[in-house]
């Protein structure tokens, strides 16, 4: 049996636009009285399934059934809990909040794991923490509680909001069946000691948005948004929780008592409350918590409980900094991965109702990068319509037999990046999901190509950032292929603005220099030392020290050199390098790439020991 104090009506005066509330005069506690079935019940074969619920009991009632002992709600704290019922975040929420809320008001604490499809219609459809027969007490503190009237009428006494979602929320309606703790069974009594008895409990709100008194008839008959007029009094109340007071459930219709108390301080204005304002949510929200815990313990609040009966904080935010603590939670902004309450609110406000199945996403853009030739960015753009709570992102590939890449992101999301992509030519599609369903898949996006990579230590690679070679440079050389005579250098395919470096070997001679123009051709007029032996030579083209081209060419020796020089004066034109045998490519290939190896190496060596003294001068 529950007992609990009453109290006198608060005292106010206006004092400077703040209401002051006198302390509680001391009165005798009136006990509770929540025990009184109907005398049927006593002689058994009651077939009514509410009729007889013992105190205690947990029933379970189709909510539809239920009838409201309030007369209107804060449906602010409604638009909370279906935003985040339908268009909450993984992130947050990796299962739903609605079902574990569902979980929570049926004795089972939280939800564990929910079948693709499921909902609260069908509790076969999702598991809970807690089975049912395993309860405990505190798995059952947090249910909501009835109260049985003559008839077997079940009275909710608390849970109004959750129960007014379950049944605003898709996939939920007036159907659902969940079981509520039986506070009392005043079955037996008739209708005018009924209703005398709840208001002596205090298990009734008999007061409009207004404060102004209302009788029993004109309460609903059953829970859903359009039964109940709106209190913005209720509703930013519910949003100073854990912030201002504690709601404890120990006294029903907690936070109407705090509204009655502030529907009497001029000093904070509610009724120009602009809720589609988070930061004005935040502000009112703070200066009412502030007000709350400025209050004296013992200071009549409404219904004669004091401050600290309704759970009055003794500090602000518990204790915490502003940015901490529960006020902290609930600032947070709806891209956060966990928005805060007010955040939810305000995006079910501007969501469009009712919600509908998301439109087709318009085609999606597919693009190498932004940091790795094997990754894949593809971004979208939302549905003109239907929210999405999720989307799908399915990136392809277009050769036969290879398997798609999937992944699921969250509804606020418009890119998603596949990293490690093999090679091949890829198109991504998009689906955008939400509580009603799944929109048609996107058109594919144009397709994209991720290239296969090469050895990065290949003086040809065009890939590696720091080879200047284009890999297609060719010589050819023309003139005077005589020691001492003049010959021309012609090169094409070098990379444009390249500084090119042109020597004769086996033994390297420097010929110059020339600078390749915007078209990759260069020209050099040189000359070939008058010491140069008679025989077979290479023309070289180097970047950086490293070769990128070569051509073969045969020397005859000046006149008069002696044994072993040429009997005329050969001259060789249009020649390229395919004319260079093979095993010297060879040679010279292998060569090269040790020269690069080498001085990538001194390079990369460089540029630590800069990264390090500029480590050492910012310490």
């Amino acid at each position: 049996m529950l007992i609990r104090a009453g109290g006198a009506a608060a005292i106010a005066t206006a004092v400077g636009g703040a209401a002051l509330i006198a302390p509680a005069p001391a009165r005798a506690a009136e006990p509770i009285v929540d025990d009184v079935p109907a005398a049927s019940c006593a002689a058994g074969g009651v077939t009514d399934p509410y009729l007889c619920a013992p105190v205690g009991d947990l029933l379970e009632v189709r909510i539809g059934d239920v009838h409201p002992t309030q007369p209107s709600l804060g449906y602010d704290e409604v638009f909370y809990k279906l935003g985040r019922y339908e268009q909450g975040k993984v992130s947050q929420d990796e299962v739903g909040k609605g079902f574990g809320d569902w979980c929570e008001a049926n004795g089972q604490t939280d939800v564990v794991s929910a079948q693709a499809g499921a909902t609260i219609l069908d509790p076969s459809t999702f598991e809970c923490e807690v089975p049912v027969g395993d309860e405990t007490a505190d798995s059952i503190e947090p249910m909501k509680t009835v109260v049985i009237g003559p008839g077997g009428v079940p009275y909710l006494t608390d849970g109004h909001h959750t129960l007014t979602s379950f049944a605003e929320t898709l996939g939920g309606g007036l159907d659902v069946h969940v079981r509520l703790r039986v506070l009392g069974n005043l079955s037996g009594l008739s209708e005018a000691d009924f209703w005398q008895t709840m208001q002596t409990n205090k298990w009734v709100w008999l007061s409009d948005v207004n404060g102004d008194p209302i009788q029993p008839v004109d309460l609903p008959s059953s829970v859903g948004l359009a039964n109940f007029d709106d209190d913005p009094y209720r509703s930013i109340l519910y949003f100073g929780r854990d912030i201002g007071y504690v709601a404890n459930g120990e006294i029903p219709f907690q936070e109407f008592y705090w509204g009655e108390w502030l529907r009497g301080r001029t000093d904070i204005d509610v009724k120009n409350w602009n809720q589609d304002d988070p930061a004005a949510t935040l502000a009112l929200v703070k200066k009412i918590t502030q007000a709350q815990v400025a209050l004296g313990d013992d200071q009549v609040v409404a219904g004669g409980f004091t401050a600290k009966q309704l759970g009055k904080l003794a500090a602000w935010n518990d204790g915490k900094k502003e940015t901490g603590g529960e006020f902290g939670k609930l600032s947070k902004p709806y891209s956060d991965d966990k928005p805060g309450k007010v955040a939810h609110m305000a995006n079910y406000r501007a969501s469009a109702r009712p919600l509908t199945v998301p439109a087709t996403p318009a085609t999606p853009t597919a693009a190498i990068g932004p940091e790795a030739a094997s990754d894949v960015l593809v971004t979208w753009t939302a549905p003109a319509t239907g929210r999405p709570v999720g989307y799908t992102v399915v990136l392809t590939p277009t050769a036969s037999g290879a398997l798609p890449r999937t992944v699921q992101v969250d509804g606020d999301a418009t890119s998603q990046l596949f990293e490690g992509v093999a090679p091949g030519d890829y198109t991504a599609t998009i689906t955008a999901s939400n509580k009603v369903g799944e929109s048609e898949q996107s058109p594919a996006s144009a397709p994209v190509t991720v290239a296969e990579e090469t050895d990065p230590t290949d003086p040809t690679d065009p890939s590696d950032p720091e080879n200047p070679a284009t890999g297609d440079e060719k010589l050819v050389i023309s003139g005077s292929l005589t020691a001492g005579g003049s010959i021309i250098v012609d090169g094409t395919g070098f990379r444009a603005g390249a500084v090119v470096t042109l020597e004769l070997h086996s033994d390297p001679v420097v010929l110059g220099s020339a600078i390749a123009d915007d078209q990759g051709a260069l020209r050099l007029a040189a000359s070939i030392p008058a010491s140069t032996p008679g025989g077979a030579h290479t023309v070289v083209a180097l970047i950086d020290g490293v070769q990128v081209a070569g051509q073969a060419v045969q020397i005859a020796a000046a006149p008069g050199a002696g044994a072993g020089a040429a009997a005329s004066d050969p001259s060789l034109a249009n020649t390229g390098v395919d004319t260079l045998p093979a095993a010297a490519l060879a040679a010279l290939t292998l060569a090269a790439g040790v020269v690069l190896l080498l001085l990538r190496q001194l390079r990369r060596g460089a540029r630590r020991s800069a990264a390090a003294d500029t480590a050492d001068s910012e310490v």
